[in-house]
C-alpha cells in the first residue's frame, strides 16, 4: 500500500510541478492565512473574541492529538531529496499535521459563518478549498504522501465535529 500511495503521490508532485512556488508558499505559510482570516473577523467585528477563541480550542486540539499520532504511528516522511521546502522540524508524516489543522480551522469557522445570509456559504466554499489547498501543497512540496494528507483531513473533520457535537 505504501509503494502505491509513493507512486500516486510522485505522480501528483510531477502534474503540479509548474505552480511549484505557490505550492511552496501554502505549505510554509498557508496555515497564517487562517489566523489572518479569523483576526479579520474580529476586526470587522464578525463574532466576539470570546467566541473565536473557542473556535480555536478544537484546532490547538487538533493539532496536538495528530503529533501525538505521528508519534505513535512513526511513518517516515518521504525522502529529503523529493522535498522542495526546508522543514524546521522533521516529524513524522502520517497523518498529516497541516492538513488537519487547516481543515479543522475551516471547519471551526465555518461551522460559525455558514448561517450568515448572502456571504456565509460563499466563506464556507472559500475555506474548505483552501484547507484542501494547503494540504495538496504539502504533497507538491513533498513533505507528504497524499495519504497522509486525506487522513489528516478526516482527522481535522474528526475532531471538529465531535467538539461540535458536543458544545
Amino acid at each position: 500500500m505504501l509503494h502505491f500511495d509513493e507512486h500516486l503521490s510522485s505522480r501528483i508532485r510531477n502534474f503540479g510541478a509548474p505552480l511549484l512556488p505557490l505550492w511552496r508558499f501554502l505549505a510554509s505559510y498557508g496555515m497564517w492565512g487562517f489566523l489572518a482570516f479569523g483576526v479579520l473577523l474580529l476586526a470587522f467585528n464578525i463574532g466576539t473574541p470570546l467566541g473565536w477563541l473557542s473556535l480555536c480550542i478544537p484546532v490547538a486540539l487538533t493539532q496536538a492529538l495528530t503529533l501525538g499520532l505521528q508519534r505513535i504511528i512513526g511513518r517516515a516522511r518521504p525522502s529529503i531529496d523529493v522535498a522542495k521546502i526546508d522543514m524546521w522540524v522533521r516529524t513524522y508524516s502520517f497523518p498529516s499535521a497541516h492538513s488537519a489543522g487547516s481543515m479543522a480551522f475551516a471547519v471551526m469557522f465555518s461551522s460559525a459563518l455558514i448561517s450568515i445570509p448572502t456571504f456565509g456559504i460563499a466563506l464556507t466554499l472559500f475555506l474548505i478549498l483552501f484547507a484542501v489547498l494547503i494540504g495538496t501543497s504539502r504533497i507538491m512540496v513533498g513533505v507528504h504522501y497524499l495519504g497522509d494528507v486525506l487522513a489528516g483531513f478526516l482527522f481535522g473533520i474528526l475532531v471538529t465535529g465531535i467538539f461540535l457535537s458536543v458544545g
